[in-house]
């Protein structure tokens, strides 16, 4: 009986052996290349007065960071640490951005933000939206009261030892990778005493 080359099909056959000796591969050629992508400092060598050393907010992965600073403890720039084992100089897309963490106008509390951008002035302000509704610009001190007002009507009166307001399902607290240990003690002391299992938290160091 003869016998005959099975046809091909179309389709990539791919052993879970196989699979995981090219994701080692992939992985140690990224490795490799991270030398490849470190950029040095942008700022003037004159202006800087220190630079520190440090990690990445971003998340868990720990990149390695130095950050110069001027005379005045103004930030000139972040770029990834070549002496870090984790990322030896490289950083993500997020990581190579995070200089503006503390120089962007738009945030809250820049010293020298004084004019609007794009449009809008972002200086003590928030916005609300109800669902798909238009949003509303409001003054930062309204839109904290008004969330204070909401989480106490939501949490209730509490009885000492009465457990009948804990857990609320209509709250939920998300983190952020921002936060310094300080802050997180703050939050977490927060939520424990609103009293709820709703809890998120972005992963850091």
């Amino acid at each position: 009986m003869a016998t005959h080359d099975k046809e091909p099909t179309g389709k990539l056959e791919l052993s879970r052996r196989d699979f995981l000796k090219a994701g080692a591969a992939a992985a140690v050629v990224g490795a490799a290349g991270a030398d490849l992508v470190f950029t040095p400092s942008r700022a003037n060598a004159a202006d800087v007065a220190a630079t520190y050393v440090t990690t990445c907010p971003y998340c868990s992965a720990q990149c390695g960071q130095l950050v110069d600073v001027d005379a005045s403890g103004n930030v000139l720039d972040v770029y990834g640490d070549p002496n870090s084992p984790t990322n030896r100089g490289g950083l993500c897309a997020k990581g190579a951005g995070s200089y503006q963490l503390v120089t962007n106008p738009r945030r809250l509390g820049v010293p020298e933000h004084t004019a609007a951008v794009d449009g809008f002035d972002f200086t003590g302000r928030a916005w609300k939206r109800i669902g798909n509704g238009a949003w509303t610009e409001m003054s930062l001190d309204t839109a904290m009261s008004e969330i204070a007002t909401q989480l106490v009507s939501i949490r209730g009166t509490v009885t000492p030892g009465s457990t009948a307001a804990s857990n609320a399902k209509t709250v939920q607290f998300f983190g952020s990778s921002h936060l310094n240990n300080e802050a997180n003690y703050l939050y977490r002391k927060i939520i424990a005493n609103f009293g709820t299992s709703l809890v998120e938290h972005q992963a850091r160091i």
